[in-house]
């Protein structure tokens, strides 16, 4: 029987756990709790009575931790008989061997446990994967939030929707998922490598708290003073939540890597809940899904939305762009003010030509973004003259723009070309929700 201590137990492999060889690590990630002194000695009290209690009355065998490079350790002493564990995790049909969270299905589990062992259960994911640092907030300090943070390595976009979908079942409601996929962290840079950025699903603190809890000392006490600095409401129930109009996405140049489960590969997605509803979440708003993906080529864009980079980078790119889609223009460039650019109607359809102005200009950079306020950037900078290349005789194509002070540049698109809009046509299929791009 899986009592509620083992429920926690097993909680806390499937958050953290790696089964190898006859024994096993459980690890607490997170740089963002547990530096303070203060703080690590509670998270060692805990670790020492209160999990090393839970191990040592049901499995019969003891536990201690490590710390190194940031990371809490849980290992146990010795090399005891696992059998037991094994055993209760395949009742829970959970895995017995690697790192859990790679490929665990939560089913079963969620068929099996009940009452407080279902709680016991989700608390040892909490204390394993939730981060509470202040950089979590719905815009504002005052909407804090509770962030699920699941590795994108693991490549388990099911467990995500599962695990959120079952809170939600449990009365919480998600403010917001990050899926590990470009169409979230690279919706307009078709080349930034940087998008494997992981999983995090997001709570307003108190409608986490409304429902579930930790264990761990250090991060009940933490999240109590989140509490009391939120102000902002839930959103709606996702079931019935309306969706802004998103943002249009670029078609980036990993869709289709093997980084990415054949369920989300090679194809776009425009907002959170549109992963939820490919991946058939049953809280997922699939009336205004259907909304949204009836307009779907109002939200692609096949050519760059807008890439920055080098001024020799961006050359090569605009060049490799220019033979592909338009290798009858003529190319010309010119120098001209920033305020001259943002003047002409002509380029009032891309989209991303102020960030990009403000990546060329400002003082530092965030990777490829500006540092500070991009309207602020871009006032003290309107005297200032680039180089822009564009087609002759063309209204709408990509642009290139150079400052070749800093050698920084940037490619930029117009949603509206005819150029891409025929390009959607040719490469885009809609099956209900999917947006599939063809080989």
């Amino acid at each position: 029987m899986i009592n509620f201590d083992k429920a926690y137990i097993l909680g806390l492999f499937v958050g953290g756990g790696t089964i190898s060889n006859g024994t096993f690590i459980i690890k607490l990630p997170f740089k963002k709790w547990g530096m303070d002194p203060k703080i690590m000695n509670k998270i060692a009290i805990d670790i020492l009575t209160k999990i090393c209690e839970k191990f040592q009355k049901n499995y019969r065998f003891s536990v201690a931790y490590e710390i190194g490079n940031s990371i809490w350790s849980i290992k146990p002493l010795g090399l005891p008989d696992l059998s037991e564990l094994i055993n209760d995790l395949k009742i829970l049909n959970l895995p017995t061997e690697g790192f859990l969270l790679n490929s665990v299905d939560l089913s079963k589990a969620q068929l099996e446990l009940k009452g407080i062992a279902t709680e016991s259960f989700l608390t040892g994911i909490f204390d394993t994967r939730a981060s509470l640092t202040p950089s979590h907030r719905r815009f504002t300090n005052e909407a804090p939030v509770v962030s699920i943070e699941i590795p994108g390595s693991t490549k388990n976009f099911h467990f995500v929707v599962q695990i959120c979908s079952w809170l939600t079942d449990l009365g919480s409601t998600t403010d917001q998922i990050l899926f590990n996929h470009p169409c979230q962290h690279s919706s307009a840079d078709p080349t930034y490598k940087g998008w494997k950025k992981g999983f995090k699903i997001r709570f307003l603190v108190k409608s986490f708290l409304a429902k579930h809890s930790f264990a761990l000392q250090a991060k009940a006490i933490d999240i109590k003073k989140l509490e009391k600095l939120q102000e902002r409401d839930a959103q709606e129930p996702c079931r019935i939540r309306q969706i802004r109009k998103p943002s249009p996405v670029c078609i980036h140049e990993d869709i289709n890597s093997e980084d990415l489960p054949i369920e989300v590969r090679n194809k776009l997605f425009f907002h959170y809940f549109h992963f939820c509803g490919v991946l058939g979440c049953k809280h997922a708003p699939i009336e205004e899904l259907r909304k949204l993906t009836d307009k779907y080529p109002d939200y692609i864009f096949v050519l760059p939305r807008t890439e920055k980079g080098t001024e020799l980078e961006m050359k090569s790119a605009f060049d490799d762009i220019s033979k592909k889609y338009f290798p009858d223009k003529v190319i010309e460039n010119q120098a001209i003010s920033i305020k001259e650019i943002l003047r002409k109607e002509n380029y009032r359809d891309y989209l991303e030509l102020e960030q990009g102005i403000a990546y060329l200009f400002s003082e530092k950079l965030n990777g490829k973004r500006h540092s500070g306020s991009k309207d602020g950037i871009i006032k003290r900078n309107l005297s200032k003259r680039v180089k822009l290349f564009k087609a002759v005789g063309s209204d709408k194509l990509p642009i290139l723009i150079i400052n070749e002070r800093n050698e920084r540049a940037f490619i930029v698109s117009s949603l509206k070309s005819e150029l891409n809009k025929g390009l959607i046509k040719m490469k885009i299929q809609r099956n209900d929700l999917s947006i599939n791009i063809s080989s």
